[in-house]
């Protein structure tokens, strides 16, 4: 699925997020925004080449698989200071965000804000970030 998301929104198109605009079923208790629902960003950066910016997980859940930079926002922490601080953490690389692309809801659990940004910093290839490796995903 994660490569329908990606090629999704390099093509400019978008992804069924499912149940339709209105969602699906009811939930099962209030919906508090910040308090029961979780916010999440993922940033989608390209540097001058045309490559996209991935990092390699190093969890053991999921180690060596491949993401955008993406992660939590924190309990008083606005949407574009949680996008820099995570691709900081994941990749080492500082950005700006440029524009946001899409508003994700699954479920009644979390909703994701994607960002297109661009890197303020160098790129660098291989190079530890807190939480991963910084990769370059040539695009043709």
């Amino acid at each position: 699925m994660a490569e329908e998301e990606l090629e999704a929104v390099l093509n400019g198109t978008g992804w069924d997020v499912g149940g339709g605009l209105w969602g699906g079923t009811e939930p099962q208790s209030p919906v508090r925004l910040g308090s029961s629902v979780c916010y999440v960003v993922l940033a989608v950066i390209f540097n001058a080449e045309g490559s996209i910016l991935l990092v390699q997980e190093s969890k053991p859940c999921c180690r060596g698989l491949w993401y955008l930079p993406a992660g939590r926002v924190d309990p008083n922490e606005n949407l574009v200071g949680a996008l820099l601080r995570e691709v900081r953490e994941e990749s080492g690389l500082r950005c700006e965000p440029v524009s946001l692309l899409a508003v994700e809801e699954r479920g009644h659990a979390w909703v994701r804000f994607v960002f297109m940004a661009r890197p303020t910093g160098e790129w660098v290839q291989g190079v530890m970030g807190g939480n991963g490796v910084i990769g370059g995903l040539s695009l043709p």
